[in-house]
């Protein structure tokens, strides 16, 4: 299956949630990078039928889809947040999801399946409120699943959860990704980082890079300095340069510019990583936005 989204734009009265995205979607994972209010969850609700679009297409299979319903059956949504009945039990939710979706034959074997898949097959008796963070969110990706939909769209689906969960998290989507499209959506790099070997990124509504992880790494190449400093003097850098990262060690500072030329003399040109590479795009486009207004 392929998925192609074709000049999508939402507008709210002045405001532009979406300008003109194109984005193709193939099996496996997709990430979906941006800050808070990128327009991320704007396109996964578009694409999830909650939401209508201002203009733009969307493709299944080179057929442009008139109506959402038309594929809302192959589709699954786990969205930012979501409530379960916290008085239920995980079995009880899953039956639950699977009448919704009209799953008949073999339910409760399905079930089972999904549970052990999502490691919760030993909480199939627990309530909803006894469960971990991590937990629920797990019981929304088996939910989402219990239809087997051919595009599973997750926005932002480890905020609030600890680093151990985040990675237990994504080891389940990406065992569901083999013969499927997972979209997930964050604004946190290591989720993308991690499990998605092609993204975007949205800044403002806008689709600033649409490709694999690894051209993207390319492209600022030899723009990534790290050097030492002291604290003092890292705070007037943070205001000349532009910092990817900076780490305190003792009475010094350790930092990761992002600049075409090099920052100190001191500074040793390193290897980029996802999140060097996104602070160098989202600069670029805050710099021509800002050509703009001159």
């Amino acid at each position: 299956m392929k998925i192609e989204i074709n000049n999508l734009t939402k507008e709210y009265d002045e405001l532009i949630a979406l300008n003109g995205v194109n984005i193709t979607l193939v099996t496996g994972m997709y990430g979906l990078l941006g800050a808070n209010g990128a327009g991320k969850s704007t396109l996964m609700k578009i694409l999830a039928g909650i939401l209508d679009k201002t203009s733009g297409e969307i493709k299944l299979d080179g057929n442009v889809i008139k109506k959402t319903g038309q594929i809302r059956k192959l589709i699954g949504y786990i969205p930012q947040t979501f409530s379960f009945y916290p008085n239920m039990t995980v079995f009880e939710i899953m039956d639950y999801f699977s009448a919704l979706n009209g799953v008949k034959e073999n339910r409760k074997e399905r079930i089972g399946k999904l549970l052990e898949m999502t490691h919760l097959i030993d909480k199939s008796r627990a309530k909803v409120k006894e469960l971990s963070g991590g937990m629920k969110q797990r019981l929304g990706i088996a939910a989402a699943l219990v239809k087997d939909p051919e595009l599973l769209l997750v926005d932002e689906p480890t905020v609030g959860l600890d680093p151990k969960e985040r990675v237990h998290f994504s080891n389940v989507l990406m065992t569901f990704s083999k013969d499927k499209i997972i979209l997930l959506s964050s604004h946190i790099v290591s989720d993308i980082e991690s499990t998605c070997e092609n993204l975007a990124i949205l800044n403002y509504g806008n689709a600033i890079y649409n490709g694999s992880k690894r051209a993207l790494l390319d492209e600022c190449n030899g723009k990534i300095w790290e050097f030492t400093t002291s604290i003092e003097e890292s705070v007037a850098l943070e205001e000349k340069f532009s910092v990817s990262s900076k780490n305190i060690y003792h009475n010094e500072a350790v930092l990761r510019v992002v600049s075409e030329e090099k920052p100190v003399d001191s500074a040793v040109n390193v290897p980029p990583t996802l999140n060097d590479a996104y602070i160098y795009k989202i600069d670029e486009d805050d710099k021509k936005f800002e050509e703009t207004q001159i």
